[in-house]
């Protein structure tokens, strides 16, 4: 079995499943899905979103997690000693594309974010069935994506909330959505914009674009965000903050000629290399 330790959000996940996944498929064994990060007491609590979609594997028991793995979890110095001399396999060595990975094999238990479009390539396909919502969306839900499946549309994502006064995010500043939508109408023609964001109100106080605008309101955003995640994939162009939410928002749009925005820095800390988290199609200003 191949195990992943599930944390952080919906946008998180999905990355850490999506290596899981294919390491399942390499190695031909189960997925197995650990979400006891989500039983502990964090700020903002997180939930384990997953089972919004029709995805492969099952989630663990503590008994089904490997020993070594659970002692580490307890005990910081023992997993920093086995981790140095690798008898520990899996923790995420560093934050961008590590090919050694493919090399674990089978019984390997995953710790990391593995944000990176490289750890799925060539098996876009299978993520694309995994990642189809098997819920019900309400009604609102489903007549606004009608709406925006009708016009050429632009997914603006402005992410607040626990990135403001965060050390380790910059929240992006109106500049950098101006000039994502000076690019992106410079290449097609916008009908409308659809404004998701996790602070709504603020977005109305302090947002405007010269194109007819919609600001996403919260009754949309289903249960954590997934009704907001489905409408985002709904557009056709994208221009998205430094989140992994709006990255997937619109990674599982099927519009063939998208445009996707993504500002060039996605950390504070400039030094942490993201050249392997943004596809080569995707547009960096």
């Amino acid at each position: 079995m191949i195990t992943v330790r599930l944390q952080g959000g919906l946008g998180n996940q999905m990355f850490q499943y999506a290596l899981g996944r294919v390491l399942s498929l390499k190695y031909k064994t189960d997925l197995g899905l650990d979400t006891s990060f989500y039983s502990l007491t964090l700020k903002p609590k997180r939930l384990y979103d997953l089972d919004f979609f029709n995805i492969y594997g099952k989630v663990v028991t503590e008994y089904e997690i490997p020993f070594l793995y659970k002692m580490c979890q307890k005990n910081a110095f023992l997993f920093k000693i086995l981790n140095k001399i690798r008898v520990i396999k899996g923790k995420e060595r560093f934050f961008h594309f590590d090919p050694q990975v493919f090399s674990f094999g089978d019984g390997v238990y995953l710790n990391g974010y593995w944000q990176s479009y490289k750890y799925f390539k060539g098996y876009e396909d299978v993520l694309r069935k995994d990642f189809t919502f098997k819920k019900q969306f309400s009604q609102d839900i489903l007549d606004l994506a009608e709406e925006i499946k009708k016009t050429n549309s632009l997914s603006i994502n402005i992410r607040r909330g626990d990135y403001v006064g965060n050390k380790l995010y910059d929240v992006l500043d109106n500049d950098y959505y101006d000039r994502g939508i000076e690019y992106v109408t410079q290449k097609t023609q916008i009908d409308k914009i659809y404004v998701f964001s996790d602070d709504v109100n603020w977005c109305k106080q302090n947002l405007s674009f010269p194109i007819p605008t919609i600001f996403v309101e919260e009754k949309y955003m289903g249960l954590d965000g997934e009704g907001h995640l489905f409408l985002m994939s709904m557009c056709n162009n994208f221009i998205i903050p430094n989140s992994t939410f709006g990255w997937w928002g619109a990674w599982l749009s099927d519009y063939q000629n998208k445009i996707v925005i993504t500002p060039k820095k996605w950390f504070a800390d400039v030094a942490i290399n993201i050249s392997d988290l943004i596809p080569d199609s995707w547009i960096r200003i």
